[in-house]
């Protein structure tokens, strides 16, 4: 599935033009508007009436044309901001309609005894027949000089694009100057991204198109701007833009990769798009793909840094939680020596041992390892590690402990998870060690007769409740060694890839403690 990140605007209820503050009510302002037309238009009829002439007949009707096109096409302060050249063309095109339509009826009616009310009629009919083709080249030029002012706006927006690398600005912006030039009713822009990304903000939706949906082929096929009305395909996402009120559709490629599309509604005016601004569009896309593309990418640069800063962030912690459970100490037990080494393989790992000593002077020896790495892995060590703690209070059997922790266990950790365990509890006067495996690594026994494992069956915790955990003891005598060991060791592997695996591992303790003097001093 093609995923798009749609950004959409449109206008809701176009407003009023801005209102300039005033000092007096409004109607004191047209009724001086009216008083004052009326008083200037008074003295030019009282001087035409002088001449004695059909003139005056003609001019009037001219005048109230003149003044009744004043608002709709002609507006006084966008004449004074504009260009010397719009002015001038607009002037010429002012005297050249009402000058015609003057002299036209000039020499219509010479004869200074015609009825006045006919010419006035003709006057006024004349005007309003012909005044359809003076507004239609009036808006030739507005639409001419209205383009000018787009091309700038938009050669504006394109000088600064090759220093634009947020994604989410270059978007804004392209909304903005196609909002501004093109005055689309609505408008919205497709991005083209991965399944998994977040939203970038409120304002977006998230629409997908199937991968072989007909419209992204012939987009693909045909760049440029593309009249929807004019697709005939079978196409689902087409249907859509057509239940949109979508009126133009506008690739933005990159060497053949799909990177956005550009969907423009209806025109703000009801008319349509001209060829002009069609062709503005088509030489504003090659210009927003690249730095489109290059602001995907930095997006993606982005997100990508702040997930490795986010994984480092929750390893750093899973760390700090799983260091703090681990023993800070080593017990001193007369006879004995105990010789922890822990590193993980990675960051964090879910290995784990502890030791939890009793009052009567035995010794509990816990060694696990938790299915899984980094930050879950480190929060159900922990809650194994309060949980041992906790049920070795009042109970003292290794295969009954193991039993209440793997019932705790199953009913607090998410499915899949498990924790191998193995769990000792040592008479360091007698040498006794009671002992219950849950699916841990055997521990190994190295005595006068050889090296021997230390065997007993049971299911690891949190994985099955009800378990059963079988009970083993053994006599550790003096000169013997234990090794309590996680998976870690057995699958190390050196530079040419060889696994040191468990027979290896027999063969070593069993060949150290061929040696004289070598024997480690565990006990």
């Amino acid at each position: 599935m093609a995923v798009f990140q749609v950004s959409s605007r449109s206008v809701q209820h176009p407003g009023p033009p801005r209102k300039r503050t005033r000092r007096f009510p409004a109607q004191w302002y047209a009724v001086a508007r009216v008083v004052g037309s009326g008083f200037i238009g008074g003295v030019f009829f009282t001087l035409l009436v002088q001449v004695g002439h059909n003139t005056v007949f003609i001019l009037l009707p001219v005048m109230v044309s003149l003044t009744w096109a004043q608002p709709q096409r002609y507006n006084i302060s966008k004449l004074l901001q504009s260009t010397p050249l719009y002015l001038l063309l607009t002037i010429c095109l002012t005297i050249i309609y009402y000058g015609a339509l003057t002299a036209s009826q000039l020499l219509l009616y010479q004869s200074p005894d015609e009825p006045h009310i006919i010419i006035v009629t003709s006057t006024l009919a004349f005007a309003i027949i012909f005044d359809p083709a003076r507004m239609y080249v009036q808006s030739l030029i507005e639409r001419r000089f209205n383009l000018r002012d787009r091309e700038k706006a938009i050669e504006a927006f394109t000088a600064t694009l090759r220093e634009e690398i947020d994604l989410e600005q270059l978007r804004e912006r392209f909304l903005t100057v196609i909002q501004r030039t093109m005055q689309p009713y609505s408008i919205s822009f497709w991005i083209h991204t991965s399944n998994d990304e977040p939203a970038q903000s409120g304002s977006t939706e998230k629409i997908m198109v199937a991968d072989d949906d007909p419209l992204l082929a012939y987009v693909l096929r045909h760049p440029g701007t593309l009249e929807i009305d004019r697709l005939h395909l079978d196409s689902p996402a087409l249907q859509e833009l057509s239940l949109r009120a979508a009126e133009i559709l506008l690739l933005l490629a990159s060497q053949g990769e799909l990177l956005g599309l550009l969907i423009l509604g209806t025109h703000l005016k009801g008319e349509a798009y001209t060829r002009e601004e069609r062709t503005l569009l088509d030489t504003l896309a090659p210009q927003v793909a690249p730095a489109l593309h290059v602001a995907q990418m930095v997006k993606a640069q982005q997100v990508q840094v702040r997930e490795r800063e986010r994984i480092e962030q929750e390893l750093r912690t899973a760390q700090a939680i799983q260091h703090a459970f681990l023993p800070k100490d080593v017990p001193a037990l007369p006879g004995w020596q105990l010789t922890p080494y822990y590193q993980p393989a990675r960051e964090v790992g879910g290995d784990f041992y502890d030791f939890l000593p009793f009052a009567d002077g035995q010794l509990g020896i816990v060694i696990g390892d938790v299915t899984g790495k980094g930050m879950p892995a480190a929060l159900v060590m922990a809650t194994v590690h309060t949980m041992l703690r906790t049920a070795v209070q009042g109970m003292s059997a290794p295969g009954e402990i193991l039993a209440r922790v793997n019932n705790l266990l199953y009913a607090e950790t998410p499915s899949g998870m498990f924790v191998t365990c193995f769990y000792a509890l040592l008479d360091p006067k007698s040498g006794r060690l009671r002992y219950a495996n849950a699916g841990q690594d055997l521990p190994y026994r190295r005595h006068k007769d050889g090296v021997s494992e230390l065997w007993a069956t049971g299911m690891p915790l949190g994985m099955m409740p009800g378990t059963r955990y079988e009970e083993q003891e053994v006599i550790v005598a003096p000169g013997d060694s234990l090794l309590f060991y996680s998976d870690g060791l057995v699958e190390a592997h050196n530079s040419r890839r060889e696994m040191f695996d468990t027979p290896r591992l027999s063969s070593t303790l069993y060949i150290l403690g061929n040696r004289q003097g070598m024997t480690p001093p565990l006990r």
